[in-house]
This record gives C-alpha cells, sequence and structure tokens, in this order.
C-alpha cells in the first residue's frame, strides 16, 4: 500500500494473498467517462492510472500484470504482483462501496492501518522464528463508527475536526487453524512486539484487542 500510495477501502488476506479495493488517484480522475468500453475505446482514467503505476513501480523487477475492466458503467483497473500474491482493484469514486473516504491529502488512517499491519506482520515473523512455522491466518478490514469521535474531537478546533476520521480502521484477524500452542506463543509474540504505551487488552469470549491511532486489531482466540 505504501509503494502504491493507496488507501485501502476494502482489504481482505487470506491463503490466496492479499487483495486490497482503493480508489483511482486524483490526478487519474480529471478526465471522467462512462461505459460501456471498447478495446478502441479505453476509459481514460484507467489508462492513467497505469501511466501512473508505471512510474511507481518502475524501479521493482517483479512481473506486474494490468487488467482494465470495462464491463460495467464505470471504468476498473486490476493490478496484480504474482509474485507477492497481491492484487489491487481501482475504482472510481462513484463505483467504491459506501462509507468513508479520507480527503487525499489526509495519509493518516492509511499510515495507521499501515502500522498496524506491520505490528501483526512481526508477531508472525517471531512466531514462525519460535515455533519453525507460520500457522496460517486470514483478515479482513472494515471502517466501522468510532464510538469515541465525539470524545475525540472535543477541544480540537473545528477547521481540525475533518483531520479526524469518524471511523475506526478495524483489522479482525482469524486465528481459527492456530493450535492452542500457537494461540499461546502469538499472544506472548504480540505482547513482546508492543509499543511502550500501546495496550493490549482481552475481549471478551478470548482473543487480543489494540489500537493503534485510527487502527484496531481485534485477534481472535
Amino acid at each position: 500500500m505504501r509503494d502504491l500510495a493507496v488507501h485501502p477501502l476494502a482489504l481482505t488476506i487470506d491463503r490466496a494473498g492479499a487483495h486490497v479495493l482503493a480508489t483511482m488517484h486524483a490526478d487519474a480522475l480529471r478526465t471522467r467517462s462512462r461505459g460501456p468500453y471498447r478495446q478502441d475505446d479505453l476509459p481514460p482514467e484507467a489508462l492513467a492510472m497505469i501511466d501512473r503505476l508505471s512510474l511507481r513501480l518502475s524501479l521493482d523487477p517483479q512481473r506486474v500484470d494490468v487488467t482494465i475492466e470495462g464491463g460495467g458503467p464505470w471504468p476498473r483497473l486490476l493490478l496484480e504482483l504474482p509474485a507477492k500474491q497481491v492484487s489491487v482493484r481501482f475504482v472510481v469514486p462513484e463505483d467504491a462501496p459506501p462509507g468513508y473516504q479520507p480527503d487525499a491529502n489526509n495519509v493518516g488512517l492509511s499510515s495507521d492501518v499501515s502500522i498496524a499491519l506491520e505490528f501483526l506482520a512481526g508477531s508472525l515473523r517471531a512466531l514462525n522464528g519460535r515455533l519453525r512455522g507460520e500457522p496460517p491466518v486470514t483478515l479482513t478490514l472494515t471502517y466501522p463508527d468510532d464510538p469515541h469521535y465525539e470524545r475525540n474531537i472535543a477541544g480540537v478546533p473545528a477547521e481540525f475536526h475533518e483531520l479526524i476520521p469518524p471511523v475506526v480502521a478495524d483489522l479482525a484477524v482469524d486465528r481459527r487453524r492456530f493450535s492452542r500452542k500457537q494461540r499461546a506463543a502469538h499472544d506472548d509474540a504480540l505482547r513482546a512486539a508492543a509499543y511502550t504505551d500501546q495496550v493490549i487488552e482481552p475481549m471478551a469470549g478470548g482473543g487480543l484487542s489494540t489500537r493503534l491511532g485510527s487502527a484496531r486489531l481485534r485477534i481472535s482466540p
């Protein structure tokens, strides 16, 4: 996400890899069009986005597959990085699912998601080192309303309220395929990787929860 400068509107990670949904960059949206499209009449938004992605990936020698999806009224662009098992589907804002989308210049929420993912990845690498094998996890990202939003903006000047997201980036981590030994070792790895002021607390029914800025990790029992 950092390499491509995208904010994930949705994200799932499973055995098949990482699948991201993001909006096209503002530079690509200066021209707007509607389909259906043809091979000799491709959407300019998607073509502009391909040019932008080519520049960002020009120093990376890995294979990149790009597909313009023009079957609907709005253009879509599918970017696949087979070596990394990553796919990113870019859509125009009108084609995005309903929900909060931060301003393009407000990267705080995206950064918090990245930090939370790096924290989780570090704990899994530590687990791999201890157990000589990383057990499989699945992860899903959603954006529910932040129940503490009013508290978060209290005392903040009104002109800065738009910088504080009214949602939480909720990262649900499923560890159902872990053994009891693996879960216990992962709990230890999470606590060991925590920042000095980071709180990791048990959830009702089992599992752990921790918050990093506007991102929250909910780790199943």
